[in-house]
């Protein structure tokens, strides 16, 4: 998963080895002062999170695999 937009990773919701269904809430992107909610677009499992909270990220940043 990438980032859509720049911007500063407020919160992480999973962790790595954990099973998501397809809307599940997975972190909290800040970007422009506004709170994007990254949602699992499909059922899987995370393998590993590139990110942590406070890191500031560009676009097309890999945050989840």
């Amino acid at each position: 998963m990438l980032a859509v937009i720049p911007g500063t990773i407020l919160k992480i919701y999973k962790q790595e080895n954990t099973v998501v269904k397809e809307g599940d809430r997975i972190l909290v992107l800040e970007a422009m002062k506004m709170k994007n909610q990254i949602l699992s677009p499909v059922d899987g499992l995370i393998k590993k999170i590139h990110v942590k909270e406070g890191d500031i990220v560009p676009k097309n940043e890999l945050l989840i695999s």
